[in-house]
């Protein structure tokens, strides 16, 4: 089953912001195996203050998880926005 935070799951991310080695969610450490995929979204640039800036990494984990985990690029807080297991 796919669960899905369109707004995010905090997260603690270790390692390189650009090749991130894992990340902690509810307490539970998850060790990145394989960044599958990166892109960035930057939209509502237009309206003040709803600026959305991200960069998205699809990374599967040791622990069996495929999850899509979020930057946000204007505040540098790591969010988990899908999980699919």
């Amino acid at each position: 089953m796919t669960r899905l935070w369109p707004e995010g799951e905090a997260i603690q991310v270790w390692g390189d912001a650009g090749s991130p080695e894992g990340f902690t969610w509810r307490g539970t450490p998850h060790k990145i195996e394989e960044v599958c995929n990166r892109w960035r979204v930057h939209t509502r640039w237009w309206e003040p203050g709803e600026v959305v800036y991200r960069e998205y990494l699809k990374v599967a984990t040791k622990s069996g998880y495929l999850c899509l985990i979020y930057r946000d690029l204007l505040s540098e807080a790591w969010f988990l926005s899908r999980l699919y297991d």
